[in-house]
């Protein structure tokens, strides 16, 4: 099988055999469409050739004849995949990464790299001890357990005595928290590219599956399902690694389960730098005058004129408060490449400035923000509408953010000043005024 590498956003012509059907079905589910978000553009051409498209999405395609990993080069590699996701979560993910042999796929392979992690998580927690709790089960037993249940008694086992219909708790494995692992190891087993990660994730799948039952693989309803707390605050690693499996691999419940080899796992980018921006501002921001809220939808800015009720609503990924003067500048956070070659595109201007005019309008300066990965921190594009007729100019301020340097810094001496660089950059973007922190001001004599 050929192996090609491609980076984000990234449009190549490469050698490849005609497409079984297999082919086909994969490529249009990865392209999606309607709502859905594109993952990847593949179009076959003749001669043997295909067209590939990559967007934000990074991770793993396998294909009939051909094998396609999308690196995140905008970062600076496969592991600070992992690294974002453990600073935009507050977890650990990487503390059990194998020093001993060398990582699967040279490192590219986000899959099999998520899933070696994902076993020696499950490893770990099998040797300290699942957790057990207890749950309602119904069902049918030789003695009375629990609570009789007549009616299903009557309609399933009318005259019978020797099996009967009950309601009782069990305190057992068998709970959520351990069907999450469970379910991806049993989806990933078939599908892991590295001969030892694979063996490990059927040998501890097997062993989750003598303790529990999967019943789905939706990871929104473990994620819905699943609190935590003192109890079973361990897991949360674990659970991470898990949802990213089932998440990564939802696209291959639509292709034929007789062709295990072909293969997709793919993890958007966009999402996971939204989440490590919003942390990093977030910690930055904390004891200044400023505030920052992540994903705050804002209900009545897009109404129907006729009944005047909400059209629409609009969710900026950070609003910036100032606390003191109570001023509020969205800012949108963008997982895509802008620099003085590439131009913001007039999408991503648009809602921008929708942004600004919506949040404030009552500003005699309506501005809004888009942050973007960089390989230095750069500041720009600056855009503003010329008002026309007495409108307010609204202004639209980018800047990029360095998020190699950043991870480097999180966790080190360096990670004060990052804070500085990231508190200037907010104060830039936004235009609102450089205030003392508050806990300067609290603590300065009166």
């Amino acid at each position: 099988m050929d192996l090609y590498r491609f980076g984000e956003y990234e449009t190549r012509v490469i050698d490849s055999p005609r497409p079984t059907p297999g082919d086909k079905r994969l490529a249009h589910d990865l392209a999606a469409g309607g709502g859905l978000a594109p993952r990847m553009d593949v179009d076959w051409l003749d001669g043997g050739q295909v067209k590939v498209t990559t967007h934000s999405w990074v991770g793993v395609v396998r294909f009939s004849a051909i094998e396609i990993r999308v690196v995140p080069k905008l970062i600076g590699g496969t592991l600070r995949v992992l690294r974002m996701i453990e600073y935009g979560e507050s977890i650990r993910l990487l503390a059990r990464l194998p020093t001993d042999r060398p990582l699967p796929g040279e490192g590219t392979d986000l899959f099999d790299l998520i899933v070696m992690l994902l076993t020696e998580e499950t490893k770990a927690l099998i040797r300290d001890g699942l957790i057990r709790d207890y749950h309602s089960v119904d069902d049918n037993v030789n003695v009375l357990r629990g609570r009789l249940r007549v009616r299903e008694q009557y309609l399933r086992r009318y005259g019978q005595l020797h099996r009967i219909e009950c309601s009782f708790d069990e305190f057992d494995g068998d709970i959520p928290e351990n069907q999450l692992l469970a379910a991806a190891l049993q989806a990933a087993a078939p599908r892991v590219g590295d001969l030892e990660v694979r063996n490990n994730a059927r040998a501890f799948g097997g062993l989750m599956n003598e303790v529990c039952e999967v019943r789905t693989r939706e990871g929104d309803w473990y994620a819905r399902n699943i609190r935590y707390g003192r109890r079973n605050s361990r897991y949360r690693s674990s659970h991470a690694l898990a949802l990213l499996v089932l998440e990564g691999l939802a696209l291959n419940d639509h292709v034929d389960k007789s062709t295990l080899n072909l293969t997709s796992f793919m993890v958007d980018m966009n999402a996971i730098f939204e989440r490590f921006v919003t942390r990093l501002v977030i910690n930055s921001l904390a004891g200044t005058p400023l505030r920052a809220r992540a994903q705050q939808s804002i209900r009545a800015v897009i109404l129907d004129e006729e009944t005047g009720d909400t059209y629409s609503t609009i969710r900026p990924d950070l609003l910036i408060e100032d606390i003191t003067t109570g001023h509020t500048v969205p800012i949108d956070v963008k997982y895509k490449l802008y620099d003085a070659a590439k131009k913001i595109s007039s999408t991503d201007i648009y809602q921008s400035f929708v942004y600004a005019y919506s949040i404030g309008a009552d500003s005699d300066n309506p501005r809004a923000g888009l942050i973007y990965p960089s390989t230095t921190s750069i500041s720009g594009p600056a855009l503003y509408i010329k008002p026309v007729a007495g409108a307010k100019a609204a202004r639209v301020r980018g800047a990029g953010v360095d998020v190699s340097a950043a991870l480097e810094a999180i966790g080190s001496p360096a990670e004060g000043p990052l804070h500085e660089r990231v508190r200037a950059t907010i104060r830039e973007v936004t235009g609102l005024p450089q205030a003392p922190d508050v806990l300067a001001l609290r603590t300065s004599p009166t």
